[in-house]
């Protein structure tokens, strides 16, 4: 019979003598409760998940504990589970898992029962409980709770002992052996990578696993950096799982986002954009075009990955300009190719609608303006069919407007007449101010037979005038997937010799350094070096070559 029942019985007991009832009812030792109790127990032991018991039995134990109080079983079960608890009572007292003073009783009464092989499977779960509830970024730096580790690890084999019959959850535990060693999470992530079917609902159960424990971060950590260890095809179909995983855990959202677009930076894809990364990226950490959003994305990856997902809304900001909103006419494909050239250096760009796109109810129009909620402006002043498109490369905002026989302004930022986050711009006022544009072209004469490594036309004087404001075009180059590990030196060989004393130069430079080559240079593009890491006398000898640095890409350098 457990203690509350016995105490239940002896209080009705009692009260059934002051009553002076017939001495028969005194005589009734509640055999039916003793027996409801005892089977209670039975299916307790039975229970793949045992409830944890609340705060307040937990901490009357740790106080009697404290005050050198003699503790039944029950009460010490109580403080087993209680090893990482605070008192609130008490806020400068340590937890027991840290209190240097009480954690050796805690362990000589947990030896003692692994001694005597006594430990239940009660107390083990218990242990369990306060092992994964401990709140320490790196737990295994506290001593007590390494003893704590062994002590779980030895007591599960004591439990198993006493257990004729194998249970499903032994099974459970000996699979995820390793949350019981330094390797914690190893399997857990492992598994979760390859797609396997497993049983970690039924382990959280189990083994008392708290959302808030540290192991989960322990998994994700090894989960996230086993995505080094999957080339680009096998990376590309987790994205979505990863997806899921962003969203389902909101405590580890960060980290996955910033896992997963940092390795597909790294991949051949990164100039390709990802529709699903793309739109989850700015649900959770906004646009990162604006300014008051770029300090929240450089919280959590580099600038190279924000220029990437930047190049990708104005990859899609483009297409639609020029297919969607292009008015009364026909798209001007040679506008969108041209400003396409320059995608991958836009750090914003801003869609400024007329009348006539903000009023249009066509399907098209009505999903546009929803995905692009807060990153669209009003056009007034003009014709209602009219839009315009601000792009910003470097230093420059460059607008362009639907409407065939407009010309392009560019305007030297800090004397623009506008803002371009504003909500409203007009289209005279503001975007056609011929006293403050720096470069004001009309797009004559025709572009006709351009392709991707040769323009013609109009192009061409654009791009005269574009390098005058120290504005080139630099080729998209899909990267391999590089090693973070590896410190392999990059190869000469992908310098062409074009220019046989620089570029020669350049090889011995580069050879024996840790970077990125690409040569573009015979398809009309540019000779590019990307350092892996900061190295100054490296950079110095980039610089005197003539290579010149590329815009908000730490240590990537360019040359023709």
């Amino acid at each position: 019979m457990t203690p509350a029942l016995s105490a239940l019985s002896q209080r009705i007991a009692g009260r059934l003598a002051f009553q002076k009832r017939d001495d028969g009812y005194l005589q009734n030792d509640f055999h039916s409760l003793a027996s409801a109790a005892l089977d209670m127990e039975k299916r307790f032991d039975k229970a793949e998940k045992i409830p944890s018991p609340p705060q307040e039995m937990r901490l009357a134990a740790l106080r009697r504990l404290r005050l050198a109080e003699e503790l039944t079983e029950r009460e010490w079960r109580m403080v087993f589970y209680g090893l990482a608890d605070n008192d609130p009572s008490y806020p400068d007292q340590p937890i027991l898992l840290e209190d240097d003073a009480f954690f050796p009783e805690v362990d000589d009464a947990i030896k003692r029962r692994l001694e005597t092989k006594t430990l239940k499977r009660k107390d083990w779960a218990a242990l369990c409980s306060s092992y994964f509830a401990y709140q320490r970024e790196l737990p295994e730096a506290n001593p007590h709770w390494c003893v704590l580790r062994g002590h779980i690890a030895q007591g599960y084999f004591v439990v198993k002992a006493a257990i004729r019959r194998e249970k499903s959850w032994m099974k459970t535990i000996e699979f995820y052996h390793d949350i019981f060693t330094p390797q914690a999470g190893g399997v857990i992530s492992r598994q979760l990578l390859a797609g396997e079917s497993n049983s970690l609902s039924s382990l959280e159960k189990i083994a008392q696993i708290p959302d808030s424990s540290w192991l989960w971060k322990r998994i994700f950590t090894v989960l996230l950096a086993q995505l080094d260890t999957l080339d680009d095809p096998q990376f590309m179909e987790k994205i979505n799982w990863l997806l899921g995983l962003a969203a389902q855990w909101v405590r580890f959202r960060d980290d996955i986002m910033t896992a997963t677009l940092t390795r597909y930076y790294h991949s051949v894809y990164r100039d390709q954009a990802h529709s699903a990364l793309k739109q989850a990226a700015l649900e959770y950490w906004d646009n990162p075009q604006l300014k008051s959003q770029q300090n929240k994305w450089h919280q959590y990856v580099s600038e190279s990955v924000a220029a990437m997902v930047r190049g990708w809304l104005a990859k899609q900001d483009l297409t639609h300009f020029f297919e969607l909103l292009r008015g009364n006419g026909d798209v001007d494909q040679a506008r969108l190719h041209y400003w396409l050239r320059f995608a991958n250096q836009m750090g914003f760009t801003r869609i400024v609608m007329g009348a006539d796109a903000w009023q249009d109810r066509g399907s098209d129009f009505v999903k546009f303006r929803e995905e692009n909620k807060g990153r669209l402006s009003e056009l007034r002043g003009g014709r209602s069919l009219d839009n315009a498109m601000i792009m910003q490369i470097n230093n420059y905002l460059f607008v362009e407007f639907s409407g065939t026989g407009n010309a392009m302004y560019a305007y030297k930022i800090g004397n623009a007449p506008f803002n371009p986050e504003s909500s409203t711009l007009d289209i005279n006022i503001h975007l056609k101010n011929q006293s403050r544009c720096a470069v004001r072209l009309p797009h004559t004469p025709r572009a006709e037979g351009y392709n991707k490594v040769r323009i013609t036309g109009w192009m061409l004087k654009y791009d005269d005038e574009l390098r005058k404001l120290g504005i080139r075009w630099m080729a998209e180059e899909p990267v391999k997937f590089i090693d973070k590990k590896a410190s392999t030196p990059a190869s000469v060989s992908n310098i062409k010799i074009i220019n046989p004393l620089r570029d020669t130069a350049i090889q011995h430079l580069v050879e024996n350094s840790s970077c990125i080559v690409s040569d573009n240079r015979q398809n009309g593009g540019l000779l590019s070096v990307q350092l892996k890491m900061p190295d100054d006398a490296i950079e110095r000898e980039l610089l005197r070559l003539g290579f010149a640095p590329v815009a908000k890409e730490p240590h990537r350098y360019w040359i023709q």
